[in-house]
């Protein structure tokens, strides 16, 4: 083929809005296909913002600046709020909305298109076409599956790789920091808070507000709870929501039983004062399954899977969005290198990709069986850092 490829996308998140912009920016002309009937909201509260998630926007998004806000000090507590440990890290923080927002408003709005779910693609050697739930069929040179850990792709491709369940679950939500008391502000002004317990860990810091504000006042504070669940009665029970219906990955805000609810706040007691104020004060917690999913290979003629369709790490080293970033620029840097000869830039691109995802889904696994089940995990522990690539990176 000559010139820049036809380029389509399943999946319109924050990895596949990543890819669309960039591979837009090269020459490529891209369409992206989300299966939401309308612009996604915001998932998992707050998110660690590694530079990868963010280098877009930095670089060229229309907005041209961050979307995060740094805190100085990653800082231990004990129970009783007692200070055992104080990094100067200065990590950045956001909440998944707000770079989704800034992804979406760099793409062109006809290109973005809702409510259009892929079912299914036939390949062959130099394209493929793609099957949509409308009944629509479109052309490309290349496929990019970004369609997350309940990826349709995968399954076609990959029918024997699954999610596999980690043993715990996250516990997440938020609380303007306005309605916390001054003690509790005062601790979390320019700090991420870290409990280690017996059996897991929780993590509070500050997001930008609703309406993007990073002023002192204005932001949202979030909290993360890792909580042992056994695979069975245990875990079926917190995926069960409110209605009967068993949630596969994700309890929604307002759907949490209430006797869940109430254990959660049985269990602030064991917390740092000003973090069990969080947790206590924070609007419909809600609930994320942790899991591990590897995939063996990831392209496929002129199909890819990446981001959270390849790998799923745990959240612990905080490279989720990161992760998916990378693939995205590590594409466009491929076919930059190969003149938009997709074959060849797949060739090069696939056994980084391969190497960087089994090496994030190793990391993260360590770090929750130290945490949830070895208790070897110790404030201060220089290893239990936040990284793509390594610490900070």
């Amino acid at each position: 083929m000559t010139g820049w490829p036809r380029v389509v996308i399943a999946g319109g998140s924050i990895g596949g809005l990543t890819a669309a912009v960039l591979l837009r920016d090269l020459g490529c002309e891209v369409d992206v296909y989300e299966r939401s009937s309308e612009a996604l909201q915001s998932r998992g509260a707050g998110i660690v913002v590694l530079p990868m998630t963010e280098r877009y926007l930095i670089e060229r998004g229309r907005t041209g600046g961050r979307v995060s806000l740094s805190l100085t000090y990653w800082s231990y507590v004990d129970a009783e709020g007692n200070l055992l440990e104080a990094d100067p890290d200065h990590f950045r923080f956001s909440s998944w909305n707000t770079v989704y927002r800034g992804l979406l408003d760099s793409l062109e709005e006809d290109r973005y298109h809702l409510n259009e779910e892929m079912i299914g693609f036939d390949r062959r050697a130099d394209g493929v076409t793609v099957r949509l739930a409308s009944s629509q069929e479109v052309g490309a040179d290349l496929l990019v599956c970004a369609d997350g850990l309940a990826s349709t792709a995968r399954r076609l491709l990959l029918p024997r790789v699954e999610p596999l369940y980690a043993g715990y679950v996250a516990w997440r939500g938020t609380v303007p920091e306005r309605k916390l008391s001054a003690a509790a502000r005062g601790g979390l002004a320019d700090s991420m808070l870290y409990q280690v317990l017996a059996g897991g860990h929780i993590l509070t810091y500050a997001i930008p507000g609703h309406g993007g504000s990073v002023e002192p006042g204005d932001r949202l504070i979030n909290f993360v709870w890792y909580r042992n669940y056994a695979e069975g009665e245990a875990f079926e029970s917190v995926m069960t929501d409110v209605n009967g219906e068993r949630r596969a990955t994700t309890v929604p805000p307002g759907l949490v039983r209430g006797e869940h609810l109430r254990e959660l706040g049985d269990a602030t007691g064991e917390l740092a004062p000003t973090i069990s104020e969080v947790v206590a004060r924070s609007s419909d917690p809600f609930v994320q399954a942790i899991f591990d999913l590897e995939s063996p290979r990831l392209v496929f003629g002129r199909v890819l899977l990446m981001g959270d369709a390849a790998f799923v790490a745990r959240p612990h080293v905080a490279a989720g969005t990161a992760k998916a970033a990378a693939d995205a620029w590590a594409l466009h840097d491929a076919l930059r290198e190969a003149m938009g000869d997709v074959d060849a830039a797949l060739a090069s691109w696939e056994p980084r990709q391969l190497a960087l995802g089994r090496a994030v889904v190793e990391k993260s696994r360590r770090m929750g069986q130290r945490s949830q089940f070895e208790g070897s995990m110790v404030p201060g522990d220089p290893a239990w850092k936040f990284g793509l690539f390594g610490p900070g990176n």
